[in-house]
């Protein structure tokens, strides 16, 4: 296990380090979305994002259980980016695959809290307002899948040709098609170049040794 995936054991068992995937994030300028700011996070997304969204009250309460699945790229004084990305228990990977989960309709057992290990993680979405702020958004995802999720499958919808074209590009794999349309992919492991890249130009590289 790497010093940036290290854990401490409690009575409960299993502890996520929170504070050191908060400080991979600020790192990139990303901050975590705190119950308060749901609202602003909730504006963000939904100027992002084609389509309708869940509801504020509904990613709220997502992130209330999780504590870890909301950032916001703050530039010049703006959000102008996020990554959001779910915890899931084995019941919330069968429910992903069976086209059943969501923000609005997640329950308790379906994601993970700070002492549940994840089954997997599910890229709910990444977005930014400018072509700067979109890089950023996909080099936090990728930090934060190599630092402190490298040992589970990752999942992220693709709605868009471009979305798609991304996901070849990090090896994923179409793995399901929940609604009967749109496609479901799974990673297939992290892509050993980002990955060297990553150690070499992020906070990653100060806390685990080049492979």
């Amino acid at each position: 296990m790497t010093q940036a995936t290290h854990t401490s054991q409690t009575r409960s068992g299993f502890q996520f380090p929170l504070e050191r995937l908060d400080q991979a994030f600020a790192s990139m300028d990303f901050e975590p979305v705190t119950l308060d700011r749901i609202d602003e996070f909730h504006a963000l997304a939904d100027a992002l994002i084609d389509g309708e969204i869940a509801s504020a009250e509904d990613i709220a309460r997502v992130q209330a259980w999780t504590r870890r699945s909301l950032h916001m790229r703050v530039w010049n004084g703006t959000p102008d980016g996020f990554v959001a990305s779910i915890p899931l228990s084995e019941k919330g990977v069968s429910a992903l695959l069976a086209g059943e989960f969501g923000f609005a309709n997640a329950q308790r057992d379906w994601v993970c809290g700070l002492d549940e290990k994840a089954a997997a993680l599910l890229s709910w979405g990444l977005a930014g307002r400018t072509p700067h702020a979109q890089a950023a958004a996909l080099r936090a995802l990728l930090v934060g899948w190599r630092g402190f999720y490298s040992d589970v499958r990752v999942y992220a919808r693709a709605r868009t040709t471009e979305g798609q074209a991304l996901m070849r590009r990090l090896g994923f794999e179409e793995c399901a098609r929940p609604d009967g349309i749109n496609p479901l992919y799974g990673s297939t492991g992290f892509p050993d170049k980002l990955g060297a890249m990553l150690l070499r130009h992020s906070i990653l590289g100060n806390w685990e040794a080049p492979r």
